[in-house]
């Protein structure tokens, strides 16, 4: 059985980016803040999406505004 994560952004700056997460559309009840210069999370909360939101910035070269994650 498959475990979605939904993400939007809500913050883009020059240094860091924002998004928050949840398990639906409706229930992003989680933020995640990520330095764009060290592809760090802030504090990195653990079951994060952060990797994978990292990963599409990197091939997409540039940050994706929503998503979703199965696992």
């Amino acid at each position: 059985m498959a475990k979605l994560m939904y993400f939007k952004k809500v913050r883009d700056e020059r240094t860091e980016v924002e998004y928050v997460w949840g398990p639906s559309r409706e229930q992003l009840d989680y933020s995640l803040v990520i330095d764009k210069t060290t592809f760090a999370a802030l504090p990195g909360p653990p079951g994060s999406p952060a990797g994978q939101i990292i990963l599409r910035a990197r091939r997409g070269s540039e940050w994706p505004e929503v998503g979703v994650i199965a696992s």
